[in-house]
């Protein structure tokens, strides 16, 4: 289960490899309570370098880089030497993991940075919307790993391939970040586990695809993929639903 202190290897047997390694990262410091505090404290020193008390998208981005690597570079067996190669290793294998799950970067951070009240930010064109801050940054690592998540299962039937695409290796021409009718319905049971109750319960394929391909053009959008996972969790009074209704933009 997503949020439980200590845990390792989260997410369900079916997910990648590459977003359980993701999801160990972040899942301690969305732990609710004062055992996690320390972490998410430390944590968020380095993701606001600068101590403004406001992070924006490119920050984040990078605190997610080098938090990965240094999750990775730690698992090198103790007493290897800084320069071995199984270091340089560590930070390539944590780099692709970054680079993969990109996309579901952006939701997180528009979810997490919706959850405070809007103000002025003083000397600025902005307000504090258009970045996380520190109140906002527990849910700003829950909302990483649902939303990586998410993006797992939809690189599984995108193209039919296992993970998010470069960090399992799997990609190929068939993966272009949209789902057809197809795709889905050859695929649809392959995600039934990853822990969403809008996956788990369809019946209808067909009629799951057209409630979620919102525009009618006969294809799934990750945007779309993301949007029907999130209602059906809300609308279900889930965990993962309560927390993500708290930045789904409304105040």
């Amino acid at each position: 289960m997503l949020f439980r202190s200590g845990a390792s290897s989260q997410g369900p047997d079916c997910a990648s490899d590459a977003v359980k390694v993701f999801i160990d990262c972040f899942n301690d410091m969305a732990v609710p309570g004062d055992a996690a505090r320390a972490a998410r404290v430390h944590a968020w020193q380095g993701a606001d370098p600068n101590g403004n008390g406001q992070c924006s998208l490119a920050e984040i981005d990078g605190w997610i880089q080098k938090t990965l690597i240094g999750y990775k570079q730690s698992c090198v067996p103790e007493g290897t030497a800084p320069g071995d190669p199984a270091f340089q290793e560590a930070k390539a294998q944590a780099e692709d993991i970054w680079k993969s799950y990109r996309p579901s970067y952006i939701r997180a951070f528009n979810d997490a940075k919706d959850i405070g009240k809007d103000a002025e930010i003083k000397g600025i064109k902005a307000t504090t919307d258009d970045y996380v801050n520190k109140s906002e940054f527990r849910l700003l690592n829950a909302y990483l790993c649902i939303y990586a998540l998410m993006f797992d299962a939809f690189s599984l039937v995108d193209g039919k391939q296992g993970g998010a695409a470069t960090a399992g290796g799997n990609t190929d021409s068939e993966d272009d970040r949209r789902i057809s009718m197809d795709e889905w319905k050859g695929s649809f049971d392959k995600v039934k586990a990853y822990g969403f109750v809008g996956l788990a319960n369809v019946t209808d394929a067909e009629a799951a695809f057209k409630e979620m391909d919102g525009d009618g053009k006969g294809m799934v959008l990750l945007a779309e993929w993301c949007r029907w996972i999130e209602k059906k969790e809300q609308a279900a009074g889930t965990e993962w639903g309560k927390m993500l209704s708290a930045g789904d933009g409304t105040k």
